[in-house]
């Protein structure tokens, strides 16, 4: 690990007891300070890193002291704006009766950091119930968002898709969705569980409900795994914040995690997110997840996720086992095998390459298995 990545994650687990990532000894030369700047702000830890600072921990200039604080006011300023639109779509949601709950950056900064300035965020995650899913779109597309991607066929998004992305007339984003993640772990989810128990907290004097603290802590670790293509040390952070925080029930956490058929996921969570910021895994889950075995369909199914080559055609092909009932795997594989038209435009290939493309990476991600 290089000077600059290995001082990204010492940022990133500023705070946390027995972190053992070393800090540099003096501040950094002109090009790997750049590096620790962009990444943090890529990374979405500069308020750890103005944090870090502020204690001591981290040697800089007095320029390099004045850089990390306008990026991190300028992080503050994006989660401000964002908050503030977040108030508005509440608004706007609750006048048509529809129930929601906040995913990720806003609540987790809220209810899991000692300060919520330490955890930036780039857009505004909420999740509805799959029956209000088109009434939700709908109240968004009349407040002037568009939808980033079109849903293959009327209905699909509501019965199978992990949710969509809608881009507001500012180019902010919000992304609604019906369940965490996409593929054969998303279809497993069980939907109640992301309704039961909420947490509270308020923005701008109102106030908002997120997950329960145990289903915030797997949908972390679903994140961190199954999450975007590139390992993004925020989301590192929030396994670790949550799992110390000590905020909810570990029994809970694996009764969820049993029945969602995640273990594997939450225990890859644990184990990266300890690795990378130098920590050891210790108490019941720490210990739950050094011990965790694998079995063959947990690789060949994680192997689907987290590398730039796995699409959404592979994830999907590799759902259909998933879905229970014949009935709803025939409807899945028909909205994705002869999509609307509205779908098919504009894109290069038609639905057979894209199953084929799909069903040829899920099989070379079993033979990667394998061998």
């Amino acid at each position: 690990m290089s000077a600059w990545p290995q001082a990204c994650a010492a940022v990133a687990a500023h705070g946390l007891p027995g972190a053992t990532r070393p800090w540099p000894e003096a501040p950094l030369e002109g090009g790997r300070w750049a590096g620790v700047l962009s990444t943090a702000i890529h990374q979405r830890i500069t308020g750890l890193l103005a944090q870090a600072i502020a204690d001591d921990a981290f040697p800089v200039t007095p320029e390099q002291a004045d850089e990390a604080d306008r990026a991190h006011r300028a992080s503050m300023v994006t989660a401000v704006r964002l908050e503030r639109r977040l108030v508005r779509t509440a608004e706007r949601l609750d006048a048509a009766g529809i129930d929601f709950r906040v995913l990720k950056g806003s609540a987790v900064a809220h209810l899991d950091f000692p300060d919520p300035a330490l955890r930036s965020f780039g857009d505004n995650d909420l999740l509805v119930r799959p029956e209000q899913f088109d009434a939700a779109v709908a109240v968004l597309v009349a407040a002037g968002h568009h939808r980033k991607f079109p849903e293959p066929r009327p209905g699909f998004d509501r019965r199978f898709s992990k949710g969509s992305c809608l881009v507001g007339p500012d180019g902010y984003e919000v992304d609604l969705h019906r369940t965490l993640a996409m593929g054969p772990f998303g279809v497993r989810i069980r939907i109640d569980d992301l309704w039961s128990r909420p947490s509270a907290f308020t923005v701008g004097g109102r106030p908002f409900a997120a997950l329960a603290p145990e289903v915030r802590f797997v949908h972390a670790c679903i994140h961190a795994v199954l999450g975007d293509n590139f390992m993004r040390l925020a989301t590192l952070r929030d396994v670790v914040q949550l799992q110390q925080g000590r905020r909810f029930d570990v029994a809970r956490v694996r009764q969820v995690s049993a029945g969602w058929e995640a273990d594997a996921v939450v225990a890859a969570a644990v184990l990266l997110a300890a690795t990378v910021l130098g920590l050891e895994p210790s108490g019941p889950l720490g210990e739950w997840a050094s011990s965790y075995q694998p079995t063959r369909r947990d690789h060949r199914e994680l192997a689907l996720y987290g590398t730039p080559d796995q699409s959404y055609a592979a994830k999907s092909f590799a759902a259909i086992r998933a879905i229970p009932g014949t009935r709803d795997k025939a409807a899945f594989a028909l909205g994705l095998a002869f999509p609307a038209r509205t779908y098919r435009s504009g894109r290069r290939e038609g639905p057979l390459q894209r199953w084929r493309r799909g069903a040829g990476q899920v099989a070379r991600a079993i033979r990667k298995q394998r061998r």
